[in-house]
């Protein structure tokens, strides 16, 4: 944790949600090991702590499988719209258990007690947070899944890394009372993924947050090998993007990047994918099932972009050409020239109306 606050993180939020879930867990940690020391300690002090330290435990436990899902579901297809939409249905088994949780500080038990003589006793809603926890861990591995089968993922994402160890740490403390394994097998789990990501996010672009070529030429692989039909690609430019940076320098210029990569992410939906080719031109790929539909998420991004230019306060407006094709279920590479084929005639009817 305290190496990832040295180092200069980006501001997507997956990166939030992991340095997230290390506080989460950092926290959780002192409170469980504070939770054993008190334990059966006698005084009024030592029974409200246990209290305390016993639900901010407990609630963690879900917080994190809550965390998890969302990093995992943003990791993935990096679209803001997506997440939130999912954060909402996710949040319902939080929401209970933290109400549960609530009403047991009242002292009646339905999750876990504190005796006369201060001693931690489970109660018999208990198996509520249990049920909680791995609901969260499945749902990721669902997630993985779907994605993989619809060509979204890159191969090696590092789900069982992190959900096996936690699901063997919440299984050996649930199953043996008082053998306290849960949360060192999350730190393992976060050493272990952590690892694994330097390899997967060789896959993101630093500036954007959004998927690099390297991953392009990844997904295209795949696409040709599952001969996948109704995909089109929308390739794009910014328009006089040397402009704002010789106006306003490379820093203005980056922040255009950044704002038009927002614009991207907030415009696609579950089904498609943000790519940052390199320089100013980015890329789309989205599982549509007509023309229309391509035509409808073009001005949705039109329209993004000009409310971006109405409401910002940024000294530059951004525009952009754009080039639409379908893939055939053969060959990438035409597929890729036909989108190329498309910005540029699109680029040159843009000089043309200057």
């Amino acid at each position: 944790m305290l190496y990832r606050i040295r180092i200069v993180q980006t501001n997507q939020f997956d990166e939030k949600a992991y340095n997230f879930l290390l506080i989460v867990t950092f926290i959780a940690t002192i409170n469980e090991t504070l939770s054993f020391i008190i334990d059966a300690r006698p005084g009024f002090i030592f029974y409200i702590l246990q209290y305390i330290s016993n639900t901010i435990c407990t609630d963690a436990s879900v917080i994190v499988g809550y965390c998890w899902c969302l990093f995992v579901e943003y990791h993935i297809y990096r679209n803001a719209n997506r997440i939130k939409k999912k954060s909402r249905i996710l949040a319902i088994p939080l929401i209970i258990t933290t109400i549960l949780l609530i009403i047991n500080l009242f002292g009646n038990g339905i999750i876990f007690s504190i005796s006369e003589k201060n001693k931690y006793m489970r109660g018999l809603f208990s198996y509520v947070i249990y049920v909680a926890v791995f609901f969260y861990y499945i749902e990721s591995i669902y997630t993985v899944h779907k994605a993989k089968n619809d060509s979204i993922l890159v191969e090696f994402f590092p789900i069982y890394y992190f959900v096996v160890p936690c699901m063997i740490g919440t299984i050996i403390q649930g199953l043996f009372f008082g053998i306290a394994v849960g949360w060192l097998c999350v730190a393992i789990a976060f050493i272990l993924i952590y690892i694994e990501f330097q390899i997967s996010n060789s896959f993101i672009d630093d500036l954007s947050g959004l998927y690099n070529r390297k991953y392009m030429n990844h997904y295209l692989n795949k696409l040709q090998s599952n001969k996948t039909k109704h995909v089109y690609g929308f390739l794009m430019d910014i328009n006089e993007f040397k402009a704002i940076n010789d106006t306003y320098g490379h820093l203005k210029g980056d922040h255009a990047l950044i704002q038009f990569s927002k614009i991207l992410q907030h415009s696609i939906d579950k089904d498609s994918v943000a790519i940052r080719m390199g320089g100013d031109e980015f890329v789309i790929f989205a599982k549509l099932q007509s023309d229309t539909e391509a035509v409808k998420l073009k001005k949705r991004i039109e329209n993004n972009v000009r409310q971006f230019n109405i409401h910002s306060k940024e000294p530059f407006h951004l525009s952009f050409s754009i080039g639409i094709a379908k893939f055939n279920g053969k060959n990438t590479d035409a597929f890729l020239s036909a989108m190329d084929d498309s910005m540029y005639e699109a680029k040159n009817m843009h000089r043309l109306m200057q």
